[in-house]
Order: C-alpha cells, then structure tokens, then sequence
C-alpha cells in the first residue's frame, strides 16, 4: 500500500492537508478546506467555506490573544444549511474551545451550492486561524 500526501498553499493564512484552500485576508481569517482525493471543486466552494469561517468568527469577539493557532473542524450540514454536526479533529486547545464554544451557537447557515451538498452531508473540514 502506497500513501502519498499533498501539502498546497494557497491565498496568504491558509494551511491544510489535502485539498483546496482559501484565505480572505480583508476580514483577518484563513481557511483551509480538504475535500477526498481526486475530488475536484466546484466554484463556490471557496465561498461556502467563507461563508461558515465569517459564522464562526462573527460569534467571537476578540481573537488576538489566537493569532497564528490552528482548530481544525469537520462541519456537516444538510441541504438547506441546518448544522447537523460540528467536530473538533485537532489544534491548540484553547483556541478550539473558543471555536467550539462559537460554532455550537450556530444552528443555521445559508444553504450551500447544490454541487456541495454531497459533500457538506459527509463533512467539510476547515482550518481557522485568527492573524
């Protein structure tokens, strides 16, 4: 059995694994989205992604003293955005907390791009970095 990994970089404070990252350094957060192997994305993806990253950090009010901390969080969600799960897969602890605490006050996000709803229903996983 062969394992290859593959590391991209994208927009300026995205990291992550495999997949496609975004990072939208007008509103201080970077974003990392994984996706399978071979899975390619559609446009909106990186929106969408956006879009749940703002949720997020729109519940926290200062994130400063989390400045370069990594959480990392599997979101799934049904076809019209109704949250069905949120899980903490790995990062600094305290910050996850923060996350955590956040992302279980959202209970409702706007609906996704028909072309992610597949997706959305096995998880997204997404890195939040505050800078």
């Amino acid at each position: 059995m062969t394992t290859t990994i593959l590391a991209l970089s994208a927009c300026s404070g995205t990291q992550l694994g495999v997949g496609v990252g975004t990072g939208f350094p007008s509103v201080g957060v970077g974003a990392g989205v994984s996706f399978p192997v071979g899975q390619r994305t559609a446009p909106n993806d990186d929106s969408y992604a956006h879009v749940i990253t703002q949720e997020i950090y729109n519940q926290i009010s200062d994130t400063s003293s989390y400045a370069g901390k990594l959480c990392t969080l599997r979101v799934t969600t049904d076809a019209e955005g109704v949250i069905l799960d949120v899980t903490r897969l790995g990062g600094d602890t305290r910050w996850c907390d923060r996350v955590m605490a956040a992302a279980t006050q959202l209970h409702q996000l706007p609906p996704p791009p028909t072309a992610m709803v597949d997706r959305l229903q096995q998880g997204l996983v997404i890195d939040l970095i505050p800078k």
